[in-house]
């Protein structure tokens, strides 16, 4: 007998992720292999997910593997090379969103009196519905409505709808790929089955099934991890779908949403229920558990449902409310929405429409740069699905998809069929717009179970990618094929990871040249496509005048070749420090790629973290880079600052940064420079709003705060507004001559302004006094000096009518903006 300790250091614990991980190495031996958590007197089966995923390991918990068997002593050194080399990679802290149940409502709110209840935001967004109240499955209280069965036709029925729920998951193209894979790894576990067939003194299928639910729910619940207690909703969700099956129908009435609805469950709403109820009337969720682990809140973010959880005690409120308003980037759930709030609904729907017109405009067209220069701003994604979706939201092509999801997680690797389809998809969806499919980049650190390699010391610079085709030749070759066979739907670029020398170059333009030629010898159609490398490994830099004769286009993968340049593993938190693409070395090195490409007549692209970084726009423009790939959240706000840079401008930008000594001066000189560069006037004429209707102080406020968010000017109109208010308390703004001038200093703006809302009818700003003119003044910190200077002028200006007058009565923005200039000497 072996044992092996460690500590848990993983943020999660040991969930379904690392628990795989675990359970790959320890399958292959035939020696029994214990996990043990020695801090809570708990153990699992290591080759089983479920099992260790029972066992409550948390971060801290000491722990230990016993291994008994014939080959023990093999089994002993994977585990133990892979808890010194692995372990702690196999999972990260997740990004936890700000908890919103104590943060400050805006001020607005506040004052609106309005009835609500707060909750967790944990998918950001707002919408408006009428309440739709799901219950929570009772599977013990189905089962007594079902007849008895014996024990022989329990089994059977609960292995048939195991096998069939396992199908469904395994075939489903609802969207959710990675919630329904994790799933999947849950179902196939051995312990699943086990447990559902062990509870011989079951009354029925149905409570064999309700049991199972309890059994695997009861280690979790009492775990002191979020995390793992949020698994319990994934073992509800499969056993409620197995249960599902063994019945032939839905648990419940399937509920189609037919109009704008706010869906709410007192306990937790499952991803299976989730994925029945989408459709475009779904507008928010709320629950009472759940948090930011839970499948079902990843569902919700990926298809951009506003979610609210921990919501508790509103059973009242709710069920009485005919319509209701979520924002759950505030937290908060509203009911039955009085005239204040509903005017609060509307000025932050306006507001957030007139966001989305800002940037509606560079959507469906490639920016061009100050100089008139175009710029491809693409996409990465990493299944078909995500095509349309990147094109709806102003990607200019994809200028990476990765491949690897079609591969891994899997048994077998995807036929030629398979994967012509998922191709032909993504052309089809970019209708001749640039698809670039990147090959299979598995290997090393990523492993896939069918290709059985063996463990290595140092992955990232072994055997990988481009490095194992020769190998696996059939896998690469039916790759190729898929891809060829695709370009006749839309033209194609094809790209290869991982290529270090010249002559896998020769080998990759002769084996696509012989596919191609293959092809067409079999009459299948091989349309438009070129071959290209990833730039990852340094040494490509001195092989792209020799390339140029075998591949036509070259992409930079920056996160890798910073890795390899400065020789550092960013996943070690010993050298993490060094990963920099800031480094004025990197950004030398690419400097010269792109400068040595565009000599030999290949085309040049960056599909790296790098592309996505918004200081480092300017820098990659001065390098000549003009295709760029990223997140598809990222591709607005890029393009946007995109229009305001001056490739002149940039490359002396460039050349300054590449002669600084650190990261951090290259950062200093972006940052001085992107100031200069997006510098707003304190006047401009859209900032006047001139004869609104405005029915309360809130709203005027409101409706300048939104109005400087939509102008860039701010952080967020929210926290001006409160910043505003925040001065309002100290001392009433109005001045008398029926003029207010509400003022703030305030870090969360962003460029000095003044803002003028000329009213329709008198509004009350208080103390009995009204006011039709509102003048607000919000002033940055970085001139904070001239805040009470430019007030001070301006409300001596306002005691006299001249002034005032004009205000009052001319009718255009541009003529009042130019007024005030002159006036107050600005």
């Amino acid at each position: 007998m072996l044992t092996l300790n460690f500590i848990c250091t993983l943020p999660n614990g040991i969930h379904a992720r690392p628990a795989s991980e675990i359970e790959q190495r320890t399958q292959p031996f035939s020696a029994s292999i214990t996990l043990i958590n020695l801090s809570k007197k708990t153990q699992a089966d290591a080759k089983s997910v479920l099992g260790m995923i029972g066992a409550d390991i948390t971060n801290g918990d000491s722990c230990q593997f016993l291994i008994e068997g014939g080959d023990q002593q093999a089994a002993f050194e994977v585990l133990q090379a892979f808890m010194r080399g692995e372990f702690a990679d196999c999972d990260e802290s997740l990004a936890y969103s700000l908890d919103t149940h104590s943060q400050p409502l805006p001020v607005f709110i506040e004052h609106a009196g309005a009835e609500y209840v707060r909750g967790n935001g944990v998918s950001k967004g707002i919408g408006r519905g009428v309440p739709v109240h799901i219950n929570c499955v009772d599977l013990h209280e189905l089962s007594r409505h079902e007849p008895a069965a014996d024990l022989v036709h329990q089994h059977q029925q609960l292995c048939d709808a195991w096998v069939l729920t396992k199908n469904m998951l395994a075939e489903s193209d609802s969207g959710a790929a990675q919630v329904l894979a994790a799933q999947l790894k849950l179902l196939s576990d051995p312990a699943f089955k086990s447990c559902l067939l062990s509870h011989t003194s079951a009354r029925n299928a149905l409570q064999a099934i309700a049991l199972t639910v309890q059994t695997l729910s009861e280690s979790l619940l009492k775990s002191s991890s979020q995390y793992l207690r949020e698994r319990v909703i994934d073992i509800r969700d499969l056993c409620q779908s197995i249960a599902a099956n063994v019945l032939g129908r839905p648990l419940e009435i399937q509920l189609t949403l037919t109009e704008d609805s706010i869906v709410i469950c007192s306990g937790v709403l499952t991803p299976g229920q989730f994925l029945q109820l989408r459709n475009p009337h779904l507008q928010g969720i709320v629950m009472g558990d759940g948090g930011e682990t839970s499948h079902t809140v990843i569902l919700a973010r990926s298809f951009g449902v506003p979610l609210l959880c921990g919501v508790t005690q509103s059973e009242a409120l709710v069920r009485s409310a005919s319509m209701m308003i979520l924002d759950s980037r505030h937290g908060v759930l509203v009911a039955n929405p009085n005239a204040a709030m509903e005017s609060w609904y509307r000025l932050e729907t306006e507001k957030q429409q007139a966001i989305t017109v800002r940037s509606a405009s560079l959507c469906g067209q490639q920016v061009t740069t100050v100089d008139g220069t175009s710029v491809s701003v693409l996409a990465n994604i990493a299944l078909a699905v995500e095509a349309q979706e990147v094109f709806s939201k102003g990607a200019d092509g994809v200028g990476l998809f990765r491949t690897e999801m079609l591969f891994c997680e899997r048994s077998l690797p995807p036929d030629e069929e398979e994967q012509y389809q998922a191709y032909s998809e993504v052309l089809r969806a970019a209708k001749g717009k640039k698809i670039t499919i990147r090959t299979l980049d598995i290997g090393g650190d990523k492993p896939c179970d069918f290709l059985d390699l063996p463990k290595e010391d140092n992955p990232f610079l072994g055997y990988r990618a481009v490095r194992m085709y020769p190998q696996f030749h059939e896998i690469f070759t039916t790759q190729a094929r898929a891809l060829l066979r695709s370009s006749a739907v839309g033209p194609l670029n094809i790209m290869v990871p991982m290529v270090a020398t010249l002559q896998e170059i020769q080998w990759l333009h002769s084996q696509f040249q012989h596919v191609a030629h293959t092809l067409q010898q079999e009459d299948i159609s091989v349309g438009e496509w070129h071959l290209g490398i990833m730039v990852e490994v340094p040494s490509t830099l001195y092989l792209l005048e020799k390339a140029a004769k075998y591949l036509d286009f070259v992409s930079i993968g920056s996160n890798d070749l910073t890795q390899y340049f400065l020789a550092c593993d960013r996943s070690n938190p010993q050298v993490r420090h060094l990963y920099d693409y800031r480094n004025p070395t990197f950004l030398a090195l690419m400097r010269d790629i792109t400068q040595r490409a565009q000599a030999a007549g290949l085309a040049i692209s960056l599909c790296g973290e790098m592309a996505a970084d918004k200081q480092m726009l300017p820098l990659l423009i001065g390098m000549g880079l003009t295709q760029l790939s990223m997140a598809v959240g990222a591709i607005t706000l890029c393009k946007e600052a995109l229009t305001s840079l001056d490739i002149a401008q940039c490359q002396q930008l460039l050349e300054t940064a590449i002669a600084s000594e650190s990261g951090e001066q290259v950062l200093e000189l972006v940052e001085q420079f992107m100031r200069a560069q997006s510098q707003k006037t304190v006047l401009a004429a859209e900032l006047v709003l001139l004869d609104k209707s405005v029915s309360s102080k809130e709203e005027a406020i409101k409706l300048l705060t939104d109005n400087l968010e939509v102008q860039q000017r701010v952080v967020s109109g929210a926290l001006a507004e409160r910043a505003i208010w925040d001065r309002e308390a100290v001392f009433s703004t109005a001045l008398g001559f029926s003029v207010a001038i509400p003022h703030c200093k305030s870090a969360h703006v962003l460029h000095s302004s003044i803002s003028l809302l000329r009213l329709n009818a008198p509004l009350n700003w208080g103390e009995d006094v009204d006011v039709k003119l509102v003048i607000m003044l919000t002033v940055s910190e970085q001139e904070q000096d001239n805040h009470m200077k430019i007030f001070s002028r301006l409300a001596r200006k306002l005691m006299h009518s001249e002034f005032r007058e004009p205000l009052h009565t001319l009718s255009n923005a541009a003529a009042i903006t130019e007024l005030l200039a002159i006036e107050l000497a600005l």
